[in-house]
């Protein structure tokens, strides 16, 4: 009988083993497909969490993989859904790196509806713990992520001076990190925002340079998506230049790469660029059709911002809902001290005073005492 429990627990214990290495192997194809069919990671990650027994740190890497996805899809709506989730099971980990993770890709969700103070808290949350862990973490990769996400939220709301100092410390972090062959399309995102910013410094030349170094960051990943941006600016600088031909025939590439990405900011530029080029090269049927697309795409993108937003908006108030609740309580424990103090005072003047009169009672006795005897 013992021999056959023994057997059976081994087979158990055998059976959550080989679930565990399967799980991790999902979670790595669903990373891999990230970039280049963010719908098969979705797909990946909600198989995951549908798995029994999935163990509590797998079920936040499916949940920050869906809502990385969906967040290069654009759809704001549910990559914050699956970040909130994720972040409400902090309280259930002590993994300073799940939180770092968890905080500073709730910063990115501010970030891209432009809610800079939001952003700016969970990212400052992020390099906090980052900063006091004394766990084993890849503080490099983690860093690189956030100093990454600051940059843009500076490009956008300050300057590319600022933010080009951020990038360049993200860059920094994530060439140290990059035994992770993902770490790839992060330097790839970071170096087309740095080209970015070299294009509004009218500063061509570097900014070329970072839109090839992003192109060949991204093609050593397979990353679909990171190509077709890298194309895209690279596209722009040749129209700056007055080189149309060049321009359209990268953004017809970046077109094709992007084609299972779903990326609809992505699209949207590329549909602008297009009909833009067309437009100067004297192609009308071609800039019509472009200039269509772009305005479909463009009130595609308007509605869902809109539903994103009141989404944010809920999200805040339940934020600032559980602040107050925390505010209360924190007023309520200084309270109850004070208010026993206060009980102690009155009990104590209570008796202070009946003490007092049986004293003064006393006295008058012993007046009257002395006066009956006068």
């Amino acid at each position: 009988m013992k021999i056959k429990i023994c057997s059976l627990l081994l087979i158990a214990i055998v059976s959550q083993g080989f679930a565990q290495t399967e799980i991790k192997q999902l979670l790595k194809k669903g990373n891999e497909a990230l970039y280049k069919n963010p719908d098969k990671a979705i797909e990946i990650g909600e198989k995951i969490l549908s798995t029994t027994n999935v163990n509590l740190e797998d079920k936040i890497d499916a949940l920050l993989l869906i809502t990385t996805s969906y967040s290069s899809k654009r759809n704001y709506v549910k990559s914050l859904k699956y970040a909130v989730q994720a972040a409400q099971l902090l309280p259930k980990i002590d993994n300073d790196e799940f939180k770092i993770i968890i905080y500073s890709r709730l910063g990115v969700q501010y970030q891209q509806l432009k809610i800079y103070d939001k952003a700016h808290s969970y990212l400052d949350k992020a390099i906090q713990i980052a900063n006091n862990s004394k766990q084993k973490i890849n503080r490099d990769k983690l860093l690189g992520f956030n100093y990454g996400i600051r940059g843009l939220v500076y490009k956008e709301q300050m300057s590319c001076e600022l933010a080009q100092n951020y990038f360049n410390k993200s860059l920094v972090h994530y060439q140290k990190a990059l035994k992770e062959s993902i770490m790839n399309a992060n330097i790839s995102v970071i170096t087309y925002n740095k080209g970015n910013c070299f294009i509004a410094m009218n500063q061509m030349d570097s900014a070329k340079i970072c839109f090839e170094n992003a192109y060949r960051s991204a093609d050593k990943v397979k990353a679909n998506s990171l190509k077709a941006f890298a194309n895209k600016g690279l596209a722009e600088v040749y129209t700056l230049e007055g080189h149309y031909e060049n321009a359209i025939t990268l953004l017809l590439q970046a077109q094709d790469m992007s084609k299972n990405v779903g990326d609809l900011i992505l699209n949207q530029s590329i549909y602008k660029a297009l009909a833009d080029n067309y437009l100067v090269t004297n192609n009308l049927e071609n800039h019509q059709s472009y200039a269509k697309s772009y305005d479909e795409i463009t009130e595609t993108i308007k509605s869902n911002e809109s539903k994103t937003l009141n989404q944010f908006l809920i999200q805040i108030d339940n934020d600032k809902a559980r602040e107050l609740e925390q505010i209360k309580s924190t007023d309520l424990y200084y309270k109850i001290p004070l208010i026993l103090l206060i009980l102690a005072m009155i009990v104590l003047l209570y008796f202070e005073n009946v003490r007092y009169s049986k004293k003064y009672k006393q006295l008058q006795l012993e007046r009257e005492a002395l006066e009956k005897q006068t």
